[in-house]
């Protein structure tokens, strides 16, 4: 428990630092325009971000739900890694198998909340743009 525990924050920085450095993130700021699935948008190192507040919304919601799924996957890796090296301790088994369930309740929560605000904008509101 004591190797997850000593790991862990410098995992994360490295797992940050390189997907920063991989990713391209560049120090220039000119503005470049691009075309992509929301219409207009101005490129950016996450791609091409709309313009408009309404393809602006529906790209912000994608992407903090690829980030909350992203996020709920590397902790289910991590409460995995937790029970394999539990070495059949109870408390560090009962930590990585409670650390499982939040992150696919994390996940399911997210995954019904896109769903209301779906029912709610499609059905309910009517809004533009999120049939």
């Amino acid at each position: 428990m004591k190797i997850i525990k000593k790991f862990t924050i410098p995992f994360i920085l490295i797992s940050f630092l390189a997907f920063f450095s991989l990713s391209g993130f560049s120090t220039t700021y000119a503005q470049r325009d691009c075309s992509g699935p929301f219409g207009p948008g101005t490129e950016t190192e996450l791609g091409c971000i709309p313009r408009n507040p309404e393809s602006l919304a529906q790209w912000g919601l994608r992407f903090a739900v690829a980030v909350g799924g992203g996020f709920a996957f590397l902790l289910i890796i991590l409460g995995a890694f937790k029970i394999l090296v539990s070495q059949g301790d109870p408390k560090a088994l009962q930590e990585g198998k409670d650390q499982i369930t939040s992150a696919i309740m994390g996940l399911l929560l997210i995954i019904f909340a896109v769903v209301l605000l779906q029912f709610i904008g499609v059905r309910v509101l009517e809004l533009p743009g999120w049939s």
